[in-house]
């Protein structure tokens, strides 16, 4: 009888103690704060020499110490201490197995790990920490005692750790819901900021470009003047000079920020071949960029020329952030986002990287952290594209030092109809051996025409009906392409393909007499709109 009554004190005890715990433990909302209370609170409430929580990894195959007593789990923790799930320790049967486990005797327990952190433990508990039907991890209570558990205490004690569980649930829940809540307000406070300064410059803007006529005035007016007072007027002309640079500048943001929004023309898209143009056209030199693609990448979905801008935003931050670098390196990975609606493109660089309390800020107008030298209207200007698109720009430091930024570009989702391309053509196609090239030679020459394919335009011109100059060739310089074909009295046979429809590059390319800048097919029917266009125009 007094077995009986021991044991039932004994009981009552951990009952009583596990209670305590459970109240503990749930009023803890924050989830590093609870697991590292939580294995103090068990040791003091029950007086066990030691108290670990094991969370189990992404990958599902290990439990990973996430807190532990005193000064050997605080070595445990730094030193990256976990157990495989069902693998040959007490946790790993514990996790692996559903079940409670307990060693009596730490040296003859086979599946006991000998942990060198805790030379003291004699006895050992293992508790699975279940949620509905999902094991997340584990509990171990171990004493300096042999024989310190029973199968009775397996009651008290793995009640304590479902509780225990279902706090760690709650807390990580409420983490992730905060997290969410968080992201929310910065993308709403991004885009409030957005629309409150993309009004503002577009009512400067507008007041800024009469200036520039009422400067020229002016000068006519202070021409007349020069003979009665020279020194005058020169100083006055002077001070004109700047109100000019003023106002161009004001019209040059009014371009950055509002200009990419008016032109929405949202079509299916190679992306590698957009990002790679803006690159090759930007003067990246090929030794400092490198390039990752996927096979098999799907269209996407944008506004060619201004996701071309987005891209050029952000190398040219890559490029900047490298300045003075010893080795500067740009390396750009294009590929199926983990969400299937989106490819992902990812552009690293071997720069100091982003301070981490600036992260937040750069996708804001005007904030920079380069200096006076810069307006800080990259990449406020390429979020916007990428929102405008359906897209998403995230920026974030590698591990291995330098930016990444990732932008995720929706799939192109709708039809592509089929069109009749024409038979019997010459073409040729002045471009690198690249993506879009082989593209298009594919869909022409199985359609039944012949196409070529040269790298600098060292070939009988004459002898084809329709040239296609590639706007950004890696291996040749277009301009004298051009000259070449200027020379052959081939210009009204010419088209400039460009993936980006810039007015300055066009403006710079037609004198030479090519007969049009367009903008580059990348599917079946804008490829034969190209062929209806050049035969309306005959």
């Amino acid at each position: 009888m007094p077995n009986d009554v021991t044991l039932a004190e004994r009981r009552a005890t951990l009952l009583h103690a596990a209670a305590r715990v459970g109240r503990n433990v749930t009023s803890i909302l924050d989830p590093d704060l609870l697991l590292e209370q939580t294995v103090d609170i068990i040791c003091d409430e029950f007086g066990f020499y030691y108290a670990g929580v094991f969370l189990i990894d992404e990958s599902g195959e290990w439990a990973v110490l996430r807190a532990g007593r005193g000064e050997a789990g605080a070595d445990m923790i730094a030193a990256g201490h976990k157990l495989k799930v069902d693998g040959h320790s007490m946790i790993g049967a514990a996790t692996g197995q559903r079940q409670a486990r307990i060693a009596l005797d730490v040296g003859e327990e086979p599946v006991h790990f000998k942990n060198p952190y805790l030379p003291d433990t004699r006895s050992e508990m293992a508790l699975p920490l279940i949620v509905g039907d999902e094991v997340i991890g584990a509990l171990t209570v171990q004493s300096v005692e042999e024989a310190a558990f029973s199968e009775d205490d397996i009651t008290s004690l793995q009640a304590m750790a479902d509780q225990l569980a279902i706090a760690i649930r709650n807390a990580q829940l409420l983490h992730e819901l905060e997290a969410a809540h968080a992201e929310l307000v910065r993308t709403k406070t991004f885009e409030a900021l957005a629309t409150s300064t993309l009004a503002a410059i577009h009512w400067i803007g507008n007041k800024a470009l009469p200036i520039s006529a009422s400067v020229e005035l002016l000068r006519d007016d202070l021409g007349s003047l020069v003979e009665v007072d020279p020194d005058l007027v020169t100083s006055m002309l002077e001070d004109l000079e700047t109100i000019e640079d003023s106002a161009r500048l004001i019209v040059s943001v009014q371009e950055h920020l509002i200009g990419p929004a008016r032109e929405e023309k949202p079509r299916a898209a190679m992306v590698d071949d957009v990002l790679k143009d803006t690159a090759t056209a930007m003067g990246i030199p090929a030794r400092m960029i490198s390039y990752t693609v996927a096979p098999d990448l799907p269209l996407v979905v944008a506004d060619t020329t201004q996701l071309s801008r987005a891209f050029e935003y952000v190398l040219k931050n890559a490029l900047e952030a490298m300045e003075g670098s010893d080795e500067p390196h740009i390396g750009v990975d294009v590929a199926p986002a983990e969400d299937d609606r989106f490819v992902a493109v990812r552009i690293a660089d071997t720069g100091p990287g982003i301070p981490e309390e600036d992260i937040e800020k750069i996708w804001a107008a005007f904030y920079t952290t380069k200096g006076a030298t810069h307006a800080g209207l990259g990449l406020s200007a390429c979020y916007q594209i990428l929102k405008q698109a359906d897209g998403q720009i995230s920026a974030a430091n590698a591990p291995q030092g330098g930016a990444v930024f990732e932008m995720q570009i929706p799939v192109f989702d709708g039809r592509l109809l089929p069109r009749e391309l024409p038979v019997g053509r010459s073409v040729l196609l002045i471009d690198d051996d690249d993506a879009w090239s082989r593209f298009v030679k594919g869909m022409l020459v199985d359609a039944g025409s012949s196409v070529t394919l040269s790298r600098d335009s060292q070939i009988d011109l004459d002898a084809f009906d329709l040239i296609l100059v590639d706007n950004a060739p890696e291996e040749a310089d277009i301009r004298a392409v051009l000259e070449r074909v200027r020379a052959a009295g081939a210009g009204d046979r010419t088209l400039v393909v460009a993936s980006s429809l810039r007015v300055e590059r066009t403006m710079e390319l037609m004198p030479f007499g090519v007969r049009d800048v367009v903008l580059k097919p990348y599917a079946s029917g804008a490829l034969a709109e190209l062929f209806d266009l050049v035969a309306r125009e005959t």
